[in-house]
């Protein structure tokens, strides 16, 4: 297919090297705010990667931080972007959106694709549009100096959904011979709460930020997850299956998923899990600093939207809350305001069988 993938990170690079050394062709688009992410692949459009997918010197078709050429020639538009980016990108993009567009958002983390359609919505392009998501990258990635990715690791399973959920097994199609390990969920919000990131990432981050700060070198899985912080993890993720309970959904514990995504053996605690993730969690270095995403992302963006959800459908969350204050404490930042709000992903005033309707339908009851 003729595929844009936007982003300059991991994900997009890895996502990019991967799907052109499987014959797509793919148009990587950078906006021009980030082009000193790419300047070293622009003028030859390669992609040295390494690794367990493709190895080699990987020709991408385009590369651009011109979105009028991204925008041009298109079967499918694969967004790989940190949930803070999902809005401005989004507002780039929709001038050049038309009805039958389909995009792929990987990840979609926690209502990525909710906020797309927000954004569509309030420039009259929603009409026709059709946008999937996964909870998680396909890959576990780490660009190498200027020009490079190496992949540790293929993701075994990616929960899927579309927006609206009518047609899932449509975009289901579309994506599946792209990503044979899709697992296909009720719709995007179920993807959404299945974002193992806000329990994973936040909550160790606040409970380590002094080491942080001081030795500014840490291991976020090997030495920030002890066996008391592995505790708060799982009561946090309790709390967000009782939100997948309360909507009708699946209640996948957090150490089903991670052993059914490849990440971690089976075990009975979500300390031995992690611990036992040699390959894969316990090598990765950082966060160094409490300005990484593991903070200013999953807090503001997964836990404030999971935990913003949970309170329409009754369900106590004060561990999340808890996180989110102590992070927005340490970040001297109101995450409650400028986090992903009922608001920001269109579901506010409404009531969970009208949340349920408009992710089905695509529209406000």
């Amino acid at each position: 297919m003729k595929i844009t993938v936007i982003g300059c990170g991991n994900g997009a690079f890895a996502t990019a090297a991967d799907l052109s050394a499987r014959g797509h062709e793919i148009t990587l688009y950078v906006q021009e705010e980030h082009s000193k992410n790419f300047d070293a692949i622009r003028e030859n459009k390669t992609i040295k990667a390494t690794g367990v997918g493709p190895v080699g010197d990987i020709k991408i078709y385009e590369v651009t931080n011109n979105i009028e050429v991204a925008m041009k020639d298109y079967e499918l538009i694969i967004p790989v972007l940190p949930s803070f980016a999902h809005e401005d990108v989004a507002k780039k993009i929709a001038p050049y959106i038309k009805s039958g567009d389909k995009l792929f958002l990987s990840p979609g983390s926690t209502g990525g694709a909710l906020v797309f359609a927000k954004v569509f919505r309030d420039c009259g392009k929603l009409d026709g549009v059709k946008i999937a998501e996964v909870h998680t990258l396909p890959y576990t990635a780490r660009r190498v100096g200027t020009d490079g990715v190496n992949i540790s690791l293929i993701t075994d399973v990616m929960y899927f959904a579309a927006f609206p959920a009518k047609y899932n097994q449509e975009m289901y199609d579309l994506i599946h011979p792209i990503y044979p390990n899709l697992k296909m969920m009720t719709d995007v919000l179920e993807t959404g709460l299945n974002n193992g990131n806000g329990t994973t990432h936040p909550a160790p981050v606040v409970l380590n930020a002094g080491k942080i700060e001081y030795y500014k070198k840490h291991y976020h899985y090997k030495e920030g997850i002890t066996p008391s912080v592995g505790n708060v993890i799982q009561l946090i993720d309790d709390e967000r299956k009782n939100i997948c309970k309360a909507f009708g959904y699946e209640q996948i514990d957090i150490k089903d998923r991670l052993y059914d995504m490849g990440y971690c053996p089976k075990k009975d605690t979500v300390y031995e899990c992690i611990q036992g993730s040699t390959d894969i969690f316990l090598p990765l270095e950082g966060p160094n600093d409490l300005n990484g995403r593991y903070l200013v992302e999953d807090a503001p963006f997964t836990l404030v939207c999971m935990a913003s959800v949970a309170e329409v459908a009754g369900v106590q969350t004060p561990l999340m809350k808890s996180v989110v204050y102590l992070a927005s404490a340490l970040k001297n930042e109101a995450y409650w305001k400028k986090g992903r709000t009922l608001e920001k992903i269109g579901l506010d005033n409404m009531t969970v069988e009208q949340i349920k309707h408009y992710l089905q339908e695509g529209e406000i009851k």
